[in-house]
Formats: C-alpha cells, sequence, structure tokens
C-alpha cells in the first residue's frame, strides 16, 4: 500500500466518522475508529518492514546508491528514498571510520565531560594513539552533546519537505482546529498530522517549541544550564570529584605528583506529565489560540521543570522523596549551604559567593523568590535612601522564580551557582496529544496530553550554594 492510497483511504474513513459522530451514533463511531486505528497499524507495519529492507544495504559506490535513488524518485517512492538516504548516510560512516581506524583516529572513547569554551559546552573526544589530541576548539570538528543557552531544540529535529508546511507561524492553531472541526486549512496540512491508538499526536516540529518557549521561562534554562539530548532513558555524565594542584618547582627536582578525580553522575529520565481540557468553543472562536496554547503549555512546564528539578518530590506519608522525579538540586548533600541570618540582607548571599569561589567556581546567577526581590528592593540606608546591592551581586544575572520556596515561618530558599555546574537531560523532546476520551464526548471538550521526560544533576555540587532562611 503506497502512501497516498493510505491516506485516501483514511481521509474516507475519517470522512464517515465524522458523519456518525454528528448523527449521534456514538457505537457505530467507535467501530469506525477501529477501522482507522486498524489501517494505521498495518501501514506502520509495511512501513517498518520496508525500512528494514535498507537498514543492512550496502554499496559499491556511490553511484549505485544515486542510480537507485534516481528510480525510486522517478516512481515517487518518496518515502523509500528517505530510507535509501539514511542507509548510505550509514555506510559512508562507516567507511569513514575505518578509513580513520588506519590512520590510528578511530575514536575509542566518548565521554561527556563538559568544558567551557568562549561560553559554549562542548562534548570533548579522545583518541586512541593520543591522549593529547582532544577537539575542544570551534575551528576543529566537535561532536556536541549538549545544548546551550542559544540553540533550540527545535534546530536539532530534521524538518522534511513534507512537514515544512507544520514549521510556519500559525501551524498549531490550524492542527488543533483542523481536528476539532473537520475543516483543514489545506490537505497538506492534513496529511502531515498522524494519528496514533490514543490520540492525535502534535507534530514535533510544533511541540519542540513548546519545550524551547518553557527554557525561556524556567530559573535552570534561562540561567543557561546546558542540556544534554537524551536518546536513551539514561546517561552517564563524568563530574569533577577533586581537582588537580599544580605548584612550582626548582630545576632539575621531580615535580610533585598531581590527580584529578572522576566520577560518573547519571541522569535518568523522569516523566513530567498533565493533561487538561478545553471547551470546543474556546478553541473554534480564539483568535489568539496558538499564542494562548503555547504559552499555557510552556508556562506549566516551566513550572514542573523548576519545581522537581529544585526540590524533587515528596511524599508526605512516607517523608521521603518520590523516585520517580528528580531528587532535585536542593536535596544535594554535596552543594554548598548557608544558612541565612535574619536582617542580614545582602550579606548571605555575598557568603554564598564566596563559598562558590573558595571552590575555584565562578557564580554568575543569582537565583531568589519575588519576596526575596521585594525584601532586597525595599533596603534602605539610615537616611531613608534606596540600598544598591553590592558589586559582586550587581554582576550576577538575577532570576526571580517563585518556584523556589517562601515560609513566612522558616524564611525563603535562594541559589547563587555557575550554570555549567549542573546540566539538563530531555530525552525525546516533548510529546502533545490531542486525546478522544468520553469526557471530550459527552461534554463537548478538547483534550490535550502533554509530557517530556527529563532530570537534572550538579556536575560541579562545589560550584552551587543554596541559602536558607532569608528574612527581613
Amino acid at each position: 500500500m503506497t502512501k497516498e492510497e493510505y491516506l485516501a483511504k483514511r481521509e474516507t474513513l475519517m470522512n464517515e466518522a465524522e458523519k456518525l459522530v454528528a448523527t449521534g451514533k456514538i457505537d457505530e463511531f467507535q467501530m469506525k475508529k477501529k477501522e482507522i486505528e486498524e489501517l494505521d497499524d498495518l501501514f506502520r507495519n509495511e512501513k517498518v518492514a520496508v525500512k528494514e529492507k535498507y537498514e543492512n544495504m550496502t554499496f559499491t559506490n556511490k553511484q549505485d546508491y544515486e542510480e537507485l535513488r534516481a528510480n525510486l524518485v522517478n516512481e515517487r517512492r518518496y518515502e523509500e528514498v528517505d530510507f535509501l538516504d539514511e542507509a548510505f548516510e550509514s555506510y559512508a560512516k562507516e567507511q569513514t571510520d575505518r578509513q580513520a581506524l588506519s590512520l590510528g583516529k578511530k575514536v575509542a572513547n566518548l565521554y561527556a565531560r563538559s568544558q567551557n569554551v568562549e561560553g559554549k559546552v562542548i562534548a570533548t573526544v579522545n583518541f586512541n594513539n593520543s591522549s593529547n589530541n582532544i577537539l575542544n576548539s570551534q575551528e576543529e570538528k566537535s561532536m556536541s552533546v549538549f545544548l546551550n543557552k542559544g540553540e533550540k531544540m527545535l534546530d536539532r529535529i530534521t524538518i522534511d519537505q513534507e512537514s515544512q508546511i507544520l514549521n510556519q507561524e500559525g501551524a498549531l492553531a490550524d492542527v488543533v482546529r483542523g481536528m476539532v472541526t473537520g475543516k483543514w486549512a489545506s490537505s497538506a496540512l492534513k496529511n502531515a498530522i498522524t494519528t496514533t491508538a490514543t490520540g492525535t499526536l502534535i507534530p514535533e516540529v510544533l511541540s519542540s517549541k513548546v519545550i524551547d518557549m518553557a527554557r525561556n521561562l524556567s530559573l535552570f534554562t534561562q540561567a543557561g544550564v546546558p542540556i544534554a539530548p537524551m536518546d536513551t532513558n539514561n546517561i552517564k555524565i563524568s563530574r569533577i570529584k577533586t581537582d588537580p594542584v599544580f605548584a612550582f618547582k626548582a630545576e632539575g627536582e621531580a615535580a610533585k605528583e598531581s590527580n584529578f578525580e572522576l566520577d560518573d553522575v547519571t541522569l535518568n529520565a523522569k516523566t513530567c506529565y498533565g493533561y487538561a481540557y478545553v471547551s470546543l468553543e474556546a478553541i473554534k472562536s480564539s483568535q489568539n489560540l496558538e499564542s494562548i496554547l503555547y504559552k499555557v503549555f510552556a508556562e506549566a512546564m516551566a513550572q514542573a521543570i523548576d519545581e522537581g528539578m529544585l526540590y524533587g518530590q515528596y511524599n508526605t506519608s512516607s517523608s521521603t522523596y518520590e523516585s520517580f522525579a528528580p531528587s532535585g538540586i536542593m536535596n544535594d548533600a554535596s552543594i554548598n549551604t548557608i544558612t541565612a541570618t535574619a536582617g542580614a540582607g545582602y550579606d548571605d548571599i555575598i557568603k554564598a559567593i564566596g563559598k562558590v569561589r573558595g571552590g575555584n567556581g565562578t557564580p554568575t546567577v543569582l537565583g531568589i523568590n519575588s519576596n526575596t526581590e521585594e525584601l532586597f528592593s525595599l533596603l534602605k540606608t539610615q537616611d531613608g535612601q534606596y540600598l544598591a546591592a553590592p558589586k559582586a551581586v550587581q554582576d550576577m544575572q538575577t532570576i526571580v522564580s517563585n518556584q523556589l520556596k517562601h515560609d513566612d515561618s522558616s524564611g525563603d530558599d535562594a541559589l547563587v551557582f555557575d550554570p555549567y555546574a549542573m546540566i539538563i537531560g530531555i530525552q525525546n523532546n516533548i510529546q502533545i496529544k490531542i486525546i478522544e476520551d468520553k469526557e471530550c464526548l459527552q461534554k463537548g471538550l478538547v483534550g490535550f496530553q502533554i509530557y517530556a521526560m527529563l532530570d537534572c544533576k550538579a556536575t560541579h555540587p562545589k560550584h552551587i550554594c543554596k541559602v536558607t532562611g532569608i528574612k527581613a
């Protein structure tokens, strides 16, 4: 079954299903929906079989590949063209690796040891034949593991010709309205959407924009904490346990041996999940539907990210932290801690800066909540003039996040840190589905299911300091 045949048959079934819903024939609609799901499964399985055909393909030379590709294009078998391209790319890479091995430059060990190069964190690659041959500059080809502050998740997504229509302003609103009303802005837009057994999956081209917007709102990602896109549900990152110590020596004398230790920190993808309903009327009538959806989803995701990554998730019944949530930077016993003195103003922030610098760190970010921001803003001299922050505080980026705890009795929390002393892992970007359940059918609602899998850990705990108990 070709893609065109599949889409034509699916469109016919969808039209029949829409008529059944419109006439209130819910049982018949459910049967028709099952037909659609079976058709989807059949096409998906056929697609997998075609893909497997190309996965282990080898090529005598590039000309063979180009001739086969031209034949597929002439026959309009475009999906097979994509699989063929992937197979040739994999084959070409394998040949390149073999050549590199013969030159003594076969990559032996790829490890994620972050290094700040002109403000950009990259991964270093260690080669077999020389421990000093490390690609650590932008002038050489580095294998980037991390997503840095200026980059977007969207940049990591391959946008093919078919999905270009989704990478346009207003596409999310058009998709949602198309699914709800059956009136699509274009057939190309409708054909770019995937329906699963549990709902309609919002394409990654669109959903990735939510996580990029959430990064602009989150304390951690505003600060520039690097992100490691995760291909699996856990990855290991090296972190510095002890620093090397160097010293001067006399001519001809042996140097004093110095070592530095690394240990591993594992990022385990934790599921951040939620769902919400919106009325059909709101979907149909909203003039700014796209901006509202992105704003709501991004704010909710940013809040969940900050709260979980700061404190984890505490279970009051068992008096333990839940293992299915991040452990929380503020709960890491290895980071520095300052207990504030009531009415001390900026003094405790200065002490926290000193703690980080004492560990050879460079603190560039101060995280506070809105209550602490107000407290500091109201500080005055004896003659009633507002007090400016000390230079050490002014030199830092101050980010206000109300996920940092406030308590009238025990005081507020703050965080002083070097953003490169942490790492965030995000697996499979973010998933958004439009769901069709009983609640939707009975009440005329549109359901949205949204989840992301992520984690956050300290890679250099001594370059982080929490301050607790800040009060007037």
